[in-house]
This record gives structure tokens, sequence and C-alpha cells, in this order.
């Protein structure tokens, strides 16, 4: 009887460990764009959908890839505003670089929690338009995950400069991402103390 309540003593710490684990905020590793869309202003959103963007584009994909540069990659169309390149750098820091220079920042990074929260640094989203460069991101992205890591946030970014100098785009986007599982040491702890209870009973019960 000992036995077997320590056996489900162990299994209840293992489960819980599983649980905590994966409500544990974790790296976002890859992040696709399946849609969206675009308004300045308040005025009418433009959506976007995935037949319009590079298949190999991955929001926090590192530079060199099918990020860098326009107007090749995250081509969206816009009705008014025609075709819309979207990248995340690289570049510079500035907010409007004109015709000549990038703005941009780091890749994007962040965490997200499936089932439950995303919460991503987006500063480097550059849109690029009419031969000028628009940085369009937000440092303090926010959104929901489910639990197949479909995702999908918002935010708004005023233009600084250019010819829409002051106006504000908001972005929805939506689509695909993967996490990297990362458990919290506490998460550790919890698993080694089931299994040191199972194998506790084990050698109770070879010596009994």
């Amino acid at each position: 009887m000992k036995f077997a309540i320590t056996k489900m003593t162990a299994g209840l710490i293992l489960a819980g460990f599983a649980t905590v684990a994966s409500a544990v905020p974790t790296a976002i590793t890859t992040m696709s764009i399946t849609g969206g869309s675009f308004s300045m202003n308040g005025g009418p959103a433009d959506s976007f959908i995935a037949g319009n963007i590079n298949s190999a584009f991955d929001v926090v994909g590192a530079y060199g890839t099918a990020n860098t540069g326009a107007p090749a990659t995250g081509l969206f169309n816009f009705g008014f505003f025609g075709p819309v390149s979207a990248f995340t750098g690289p570049g510079l820091t500035a907010p409007f670089g004109g015709s000549s220079t990038a703005p941009g920042g780091l890749v994007p990074t962040g965490t997200a929690e499936l089932g439950g929260a995303l919460n991503i640094d987006m500063s480097a989203w550059t849109a690029f338009w009419n031969n000028n460069y628009f940085n369009q991101g937000n440092s303090n992205v926010v959104g929901t995950v489910n639990n197949l890591g479909n995702y999908t946030m918002s935010w708004n970014s005023t233009i600084s400069g250019g010819p829409f100098n002051g106006s504000t785009g908001t972005w929805v986007m939506n689509g695909q991402l993967a996490v990297a599982a990362v458990p919290e040491a506490s998460t550790y702890g919890m698993m080694l103390a089931g299994l040191g209870l199972v194998g506790f009973a084990v050698r109770r019960r070879k010596m009994a």
C-alpha cells in the first residue's frame, strides 16, 4: 500500500512538472506570417495574405536570410499603396532613411507561451514603399498563441520623417511560430524529486 501511495505521489509530481514546463514562456525560434492587415491614422485596413509573402520569410530570422533588404522580401499588396515590402533589417536605427539607408535594429526576439501570451521586440520592422524606407516597428508588441503555435499580434508605430511624417500605422499580423523548450530551474527540481521518489520506492520494494 505504501509503495502504491509513493508511486502515486511521484506520478503527481511528474505530472506537475510537465504542466509547469509547458506553461513557461520560452524563446521564439521561428515565426512565419500567414496574413494580416495594415491601416494608417485609423483609416480602413488593407489586408494581406500569405500568397504575397516570400515563403522563406521568418520574422525572427537572422540577417542574411530572406529578411534582408527590399523590395524582394515580405511583399504585401495594399490597395491604395500598391506593393509594400517589409523586412527586419539590417539597417541603421534612424526612423526614416530616405532612399539610401534603411532603418531597423536587432533581429526581433521574444517569448511565447503555447496557449498563452506572446511578447516580442519588433523595433526592427521596416517597410519599403515608393523607393523610401519607413521604420514601422514597436519594441513592446504583445499577442496571443494557441496550443498549436498559431499566433496573432498587433501594434502601432508613428512614422518620423518622409512624406507620411507624424502618421501612425497599425499592423495586425497572424502566423505560425515555434518555441524552444527551456524549463525553469524549479521545474528541473520537481522532476528530480519525482525521479528520486520512484527510485526510493523501487529500492524499498526490492528490500522487502
